[in-house]
């Protein structure tokens, strides 16, 4: 069992796991390029991969170019000896998707949020997609490597808790012990993070190349993902929704934080909304009022009502200024941008990264990207999490 062997602690199996990670990073790898790469002896080596040849971990997958001789037999990790569970937990949706180790994507449910879905609802409806998901691919307890949910904050990750995540369509959410309910049904590692920080670290795992990365999630608050010389950033507090209080105006609007002037007073959802009932009172009173959340940005990304597109365009040059005093402090070489409206309102995305140029003070290189995951990167990265923390402290960059 593959968690098992992750778990081991003694030094023959620790140069075993070397090996095994060696493997998962950088394969197909030979034999040779795993001695060069881990510094550990042929007669070792051999042992190890004999080992985990026969416990069904790595395969073997061809062979490499020859320089002359024998050609090189290539090793990869066996991407279905465990599977992992990656779960998104948003105002808009619950996605739930099955990986292998290779994090390709096996089998997924998404669940659209509702009225009906309190906390007790939504941790049903996974367990029961947890137990579909091991019978339609055949797998059982033992080889699911763990859970990993990315969620909206603020959280209590040490506990794993969802603290008071506001605003569920419905009430209860609130010190809500996710973790908990979940390894009651399944006995298997269970990490919650912040989605921002599950989809920085998807963002990474494909781009490793780039040491400093900001992930900036605008929706209802701000979230924020930080990757800073390479390790992700942690908020003590597990609230990343912090980063959208900087104040921009000190006379601005009122915050519901008690300032005034924060960047979420102007660019989040709620700041929208409040802005087209004000302006356009006949088009909210028509198409927005008396919808739920969900509903009222669905019919915001399919209007061209040029009044309405004003409203939304003029956020996007308060989110250029924030977003580019972010990715000043944080020295970003990539910054990625996305939510609701960025990802499917036309033109928000290109409006917004224009005034980040108005305001940066910015590496001269600095990419700015929706992101590589078309929208999956906060469940593909809290599977990465588990991966990781599973790997126990190998390095696995």
């Amino acid at each position: 069992m593959l968690s098992q062997f992750l778990e081991k602690q003694s030094s023959y199996h620790q140069l075993t796991k070397d090996i095994y990670l060696c493997i998962y990073n950088h394969g197909p790898i030979s034999r040779a390029e795993v001695i060069t790469q881990t510094q550990i002896n042929r007669g070792k080596v051999d042992r190890s991969l004999k080992e985990l040849l026969d416990k069904g971990y790595i395969r073997i997958v061809g062979q490499g170019n020859s320089g002359g001789g024998r050609p090189p037999t290539l090793y990869q990790i066996n991407p279905k000896s465990s599977y992992i569970i990656g779960i998104q937990i948003t105002r808009y949706d619950i996605k739930i998707i099955l990986f292998d180790l290779l994090f390709e994507k096996l089998n997924q449910k998404i669940i659209r949020m509702t009225v009906k879905h309190t906390p007790q609802v939504v941790i049903e409806e996974i367990k029961h997609t947890i137990h579909q998901f091991m019978n339609a691919e055949h797998f059982t307890i033992n080889e699911l490597l763990g859970i990993g949910i990315g969620a909206i904050g603020p959280l209590d990750r040490e506990k794993g808790l969802i603290l008071s995540s506001e605003p569920f369509l419905t009430h209860g959410w609130e010190d809500v012990a996710i973790v908990d309910s979940i390894r009651k049904a399944f006995p298997v590692l269970v990490k919650l993070d912040n989605g921002a920080n599950t989809g920085v670290l998807a963002e990474y795992q494909r781009k490793p190349a780039y040491r400093n990365i900001l992930n900036v999630i605008v929706g209802w608050t701000w979230g924020c993902g930080v990757i800073l010389d390479g390790k992700l950033v942690n908020v003590e507090s597990s609230d990343v929704s912090g980063y959208g209080h900087m104040v921009i105006n000190m006379n601005g609007k009122d915050c519901f934080c008690g300032k005034k002037g924060c960047m979420v007073a102007y660019t989040s959802l709620y700041a929208i909304l409040d802005k087209i009932k004000d302006r356009c009172p006949h088009f909210f009173q028509e198409k927005l009022a008396d919808r739920t959340p969900v509903e009222q940005i669905d019919n915001l990304l399919t209007e061209k009502d040029t009044d309405i597109r004003e409203i939304i365009y003029e956020s996007a040059k308060y989110l250029g200024i924030g977003i580019a005093n972010l990715a000043t402090v944080f020295n970003s070489e990539l910054v990625i941008i996305n939510g609701p409206l960025i990802s499917n309102y036309p033109g928000y995305y290109e409006e917004i990264v224009h005034h980040i140029s108005l305001n940066k003070t910015l590496r001269e290189k600095t990419q700015f990207s929706k992101g590589d995951f078309n929208g999956d990167a906060m469940v593909v990265g809290a599977a990465i999490d588990v991966f990781h923390h599973a790997c126990k402290g190998l390095s696995t960059t």
